[in-house]
Parts: C-alpha cells; structure tokens; sequence
C-alpha cells in the first residue's frame, strides 16, 4: 500500500473506535437516567412497605415524611449514583486508553511487515513468517520452497541512470514477483536488491513454474523498452525445506543456490564478454 492508504488504514479503525465509544456513552447515559428513576421508585416503594404508616391511610396514598429524611434520602440516592457513574467513566476511560495502544501497536507492527518502496514484505517480518510457514509445513507433511531472487546489473541501473530509478525498478521488480505467485505465497525484500519468496505447500519442480513465469514476466517488461537498450535479468535460486531444517539454515542454502547460479551465468557470458553481473 502507499503512504496515503496506509494511513487511511491506521485512522479508519480508530475512528470507527471513537464512534463507538461515543455511541456507547450515549446509551450509558441513558441507562444511568432510567437506573436512577428505578432506584428512587423501589426506594419510595420499600419504604411506604417499611412504614406504612408515613406512606398509606384508608388504601389512599399519603406521604408523611420529613423534609429532613427525604432530603437525605435523595442525597444519599445521588451520592451512590454519582460515585457509580464516575467509576464507571474511570473504567471506560481505562478501556479507551488500553484499546487505542493495542491498535496503535498493531498498526505500526503492520507498518514494520511492509517495504514502503517495494509494498512487499519487509526482512524484519521473515523470521516470524518462516518460522510459522516452516512449522505448518512439518506438521501437515506438506512441502515448502524458498526462491532467492538477486538482480544482476543494478549498481550499474543507479550508475547509469540514478537512484531515483534504481527505485523505480525494485518497484517493478517486486511487482512481478507478486504477480507471479499465489495469494498464499511471501514475496520478502530480503536485502538492497534481494528478495525472497516463499512458495508454501510448493516442491522444487512447481518453484520451477514459478521460475518460468516469473522469467517470462520480465522478459515482457524489458521487451517495453522501460531502460531502453538496458535489460535487467535476475539470479535465482530455489531450495526446497528439509525437515528438521531452521528458517536460518533454509535462507542461508537458498542464498547458496542463487549465487552458483550467478556464477554459472558469469561463466556462461564470460566468452562473449559481456557487461560484469555485480
């Protein structure tokens, strides 16, 4: 998401929160008025059973009471009432406090999960993710692949043609690397020109479908002439999960593949000398 949608996200519940609270003191309000009428009339209710006397004569309705006693009748009445009410606003004012730092800490955890350039998962959120994907995978019997994805020539995108469209492409990057896998799968910028995918419930040979597609997407975006006669090409490398295997130990091996693949692609290249893949 961008800056503008993100934070339409972080306000939106919190005004919804603010509604709600509000609309909930309303009715409190209102259930307070009709509390208070109800303790007066089962007050005057018990008494007039209490002492009769001061309340009934021949069946007929006939308060006798001093000023005295029911001015400290309705003091006390008041009293206990106020003293509720304003624990009551103590304790919603507790919950209000308490509901808005949960969800402001969820909002800037949410804000830590995403790349503000790239809108794809940020590295600070991969350890959680993997270690959840990782355990998912064990306990189902299911398989799990890793895709570490490094671009070739693009120190010479910033040298040729400046950081702003350095940018610019780890956008569109990340952008088919999305595009290219399903709605259950984790595009993660790993590192300056890293990313990583997690291909869940996927093995190696359906990684490889996604190695294709993702090939094809960008041989598409460089068939557009976005850098002109500059092409971007990627390393990848692909390594399917071993159980028993930490989310460390996973990385760290798909990380190996990709740069063997690099160096196969050096090696290829190197006879018609072509521009040094860094």
């Amino acid at each position: 998401m961008d800056n503008q949608s993100g934070s339409v996200e972080r306000l939106g519940p919190q005004a919804r929160l603010q509604g709600e609270l509000a609309k909930l003191e309303s009715q409190n309000r209102d259930i307070w008025v009709l509390s208070i009428f109800a303790a007066v009339v089962l007050l005057l209710g018990g008494l007039s059973f209490l002492v009769p006397s001061s309340f009934w004569q021949l069946n007929q309705l006939e308060v006798r009471i001093s000023p005295q006693v029911l001015f400290l009748v309705m003091m006390v009445v008041m009293v206990v009432a106020l003293y509720t009410m304003r624990r009551e606003s103590e304790v919603r004012k507790l919950r209000l406090v308490n509901l808005q730092q949960t969800l402001s800490a969820q909002s800037e955890f949410s804000a830590s999960m995403v790349d503000s350039l790239t809108n794809v998962f940020s590295r600070s959120f991969l350890r959680e993710l993997l270690q959840g994907e990782i355990a998912r995978a064990e306990r189902n019997k299911r398989p799990l692949t890793l895709m570490m994805c490094d671009l070739n020539h693009f120190k010479e995108v910033n040298d040729r043609f400046g950081h702003l469209m350095g940018d610019y492409v780890l956008a569109q990057i990340a952008g088919i690397l999305k595009s290219c896998v399903r709605g259950s799968d984790y595009v993660v910028r790993y590192g300056g020109d890293e990313f990583l995918i997690v291909l869940s419930e996927t093995d190696e040979t359906g990684a490889q479908i996604v190695h294709r597609r993702i090939e094809q997407k960008l041989a598409d975006w460089n068939g557009s002439n976005r850098l002109g006669d500059f092409s971007i090409s990627l390393s990848l490398g692909l390594h399917q999960h071993i159980p028993g295997q930490s989310a460390e130990q996973a990385v760290a091996e798909s990380d190996v593949r990709m740069y063997s693949e690099k160096a196969r692609l050096r090696a290829a290249m190197a006879s018609s000398a072509p521009p040094r893949i860094s």
